[in-house]
């Protein structure tokens, strides 16, 4: 299900459904400037494009009820439940003046766009990564355990995830803020894949690290991240 509406130069589209539906078809609003906000209905494990599905044990997802999913753009694993992060896609079409065929520098404005985000719904000091990416095999495998361009943290600890995905249509960049990160999931299902699993804090969602955050429900922090979002384009 989508809900479409508009705000100066951009499309905002509301979708609810699961993961692998929203992996199907990535570009598919690449056609003009969109931010589309994605609710997934069901818990799923999303693999990077280069990742190896035969090594998740299915027994895992099957007992978290959760999807196994592959989707188009690299990096490492990501998990998805519902009401526990605020996954957007932003598309941008290659004839749009915002696209920028430099695949590192492409990734700067949308980090830039979540610092200002969070600075509206966060007292706490951001940063983000503007060098190459970092975290070796263990960032591979697993997306918050690797630090790439455009990403952001604190202390350390990520925050915001972003992949790419890149055709002659455009860029699409698929961004996940957890409000708990689940790190407890991760261990369980990626405990087979990789050699050791990264120290506590390596990742940190909203409510694990802002104040007044830490009995808000999930819906509302993502519901404020949301409006955030949609008045920083619009300012834009």
């Amino acid at each position: 299900m989508a809900i479409v509406k508009f705000m100066a130069s951009w499309r905002f589209i509301d979708c609810y459904g699961l993961a692998s539906e929203f992996h199907a078809n990535p570009m598919l609003y690449v056609d003009q400037r969109t931010v589309s906000f994605l609710e997934v209905a069901r818990n799923a494990l999303v693999l990077g494009s280069s990742q190896d599905p035969s090594q998740i044990d299915t027994a895992v997802l099957d007992r978290l009820d959760a999807e196994l999913v592959v989707r188009r753009s690299g990096g490492g694993a990501v998990y998805l439940s519902p009401a526990n992060q605020l996954w957007i896609d932003i598309s941008i079409p290659k004839k749009d003046r915002l696209y920028n065929h430099d695949l590192r520098r492409s990734f700067l404005p949308i980090g830039s766009l979540f610092l200002e985000v969070l600075s509206r719904v966060c007292s706490l000091d951001f940063e983000m990564h503007s060098g190459p990416l970092v975290g070796g095999e263990l960032g591979r495998a697993i997306c918050f355990a690797g630090i790439g361009p455009g990403e952001i943290t604190i202390e350390g600890a990520k925050v915001v995830g972003v992949s790419q995905r890149r055709t002659q249509m455009g860029a699409v960049f698929q961004c996940t803020i957890y409000i708990r990160y689940p790190r407890r999931e991760m261990e369980e299902i990626m405990s087979g894949t990789v050699d050791s699993m990264p120290l506590p804090g390596y990742a940190l969602g909203l409510a694990e690290l802002e104040h007044q955050f830490f009995d808000v429900e999930s819906s509302v922090i993502i519901s404020r991240l949301t409006e955030a979002i949609k008045s920083v384009l619009a300012e834009a």
